[in-house]
Order: structure tokens, then C-alpha cells, then sequence
């Protein structure tokens, strides 16, 4: 009877270890579109789940011929680039897969904080880099208070983003001024809460000349 128990024992400890082994198979044998989309969906878009009157896009379109690291999202889906597929840092991906979702819910937000319907040109900054700053915030908002792990990543490596991030360009501020609005945002998110240093953030950037 011993014997018995003690082989039933072994049996069920392999076939745990079978089970656990094709898991790992079938998550290893996902391409790496496969990945990023299922990043996408389970990571990224939850972060919106607030935002319930803005469609948050499922179709996931992939630019083959772009290798750098970029994206984009209109209402109806989010296309990536093949250099952001081949990157090789989940919380780089996920900054900018959430970066481009921000830019869809930007009004949203600003009717939230009651700002208005269009993003004010100002004397120095335009409405386009207002966008992308706010973008930013948006995505740090979110990333760092519901992915903590992956948003700490990010933080701990800000100056990869920095390399990512283009020149000045009349729509784009600089890499070197987004990324300091991205440390101010932290700063002021460590010292109070995160959610006042957002709103701070938002209205600043909204209303910067």
C-alpha cells in the first residue's frame, strides 16, 4: 500500500512538472508580435480602463519597413513599428504603447480637470508639443501607479528612454525637455500624491506660454 501511494505521489508531481513545462513552451513559442500585441492587451490598454467614454483601439497594425523604436494610435487601432517589436525592454514598449493611447485620451483628461476642449497654443510651446508633454505625464500617471514594477524599471533606466526620444521639431519638444518634465513629474509624485502631482502637471503643461 506504501509502494502504491508513494508511485500515485510521483505521478502527480510529473504530470505537474508536464503541465508547467508546455506553458513554458507555449509562451517561448510566441513570436515576437505575438508578444508586444499581448502586451498590448493585457498591460497596456487595462491602464484606460478609467477612461470609459474614449474607445481604446484592439486592432494592432504593424509597419515592417519602420526599425526604429515607434508607434502611433488613431480611434480605431494602434500601429507599431518593426523596430519597437525587435526592442528588447517590456517597460521602454509599454511607456510608448501607453504614451500613444495618452494622446487619445488627452481632452478626455482635460475635460476631467476642467481645461477645456482644445489644447491652447502657447507663446513659446505649441499645441503639438503640449500634446506630446502631456502624453507623457499621462503615461507616467498611469504606468507608474498601476504597473509599480515595471514603471520603477523605467525610472531607474530614464536615460534609455532619453536616447529614444527625437531632436526638437516643430511638433516634438526635445528629448532632453520631455524627459525633464518626466523627473519633475516624479519628484513632486514621491513628495505628495500621485494623482495631485499629475493634475499639477497637467494644468502646468496646459497652460504653458
Amino acid at each position: 500500500m506504501k509502494n502504491i501511494i508513494t508511485i500515485i505521489i510521483t505521478f502527480i508531481v510529473i504530470s505537474c512538472n508536464t503541465v508547467e513545462t508546455k506553458k513554458e513552451e507555449v509562451v517561448e513559442s510566441l513570436t515576437k508580435e505575438e508578444k508586444l500585441k499581448e502586451l498590448y492587451l493585457k498591460t497596456v490598454k487595462p491602464l484606460f480602463k478609467e477612461f470609459t467614454e474614449v474607445d481604446i483601439p484592439n486592432e494592432f497594425r504593424i509597419d515592417k519597413n519602420d526599425l526604429s523604436v515607434n508607434a502611433g494610435a488613431a480611434t480605431n487601432y494602434v500601429e507599431v513599428s518593426q523596430g519597437l517589436i525587435e526592442y528588447d525592454k517590456n517597460y521602454i514598449q509599454v511607456f510608448v504603447l501607453t504614451h500613444e493611447l495618452g494622446h487619445l485620451v488627452t481632452l478626455k483628461q482635460a475635460e476631467q480637470f476642467h481645461l477645456g476642449t482644445e489644447i491652447p497654443n502657447g507663446a513659446k510651446t505649441n499645441a503639438y508639443k503640449k500634446a506630446e508633454y502631456l502624453a507623457d505625464i499621462i503615461a507616467m500617471y498611469l504606468f507608474t501607479t498601476q504597473e509599480v514594477a515595471l514603471g520603477n524599471e523605467l525610472i531607474a533606466n530614464i536615460e534609455v528612454l532619453q536616447s529614444l526620444l527625437g531632436p526638437e521639431i516643430f511638433t516634438h519638444p526635445s528629448a532632453a525637455d520631455r524627459v525633464a518634465l518626466i523627473n519633475e513629474y516624479v519628484e513632486k509624485s514621491a513628495k505628495e500624491n500621485a494623482k495631485t502631482a499629475f493634475q499639477e502637471m497637467f494644468r502646468r503643461i496646459w497652460k504653458m506660454e
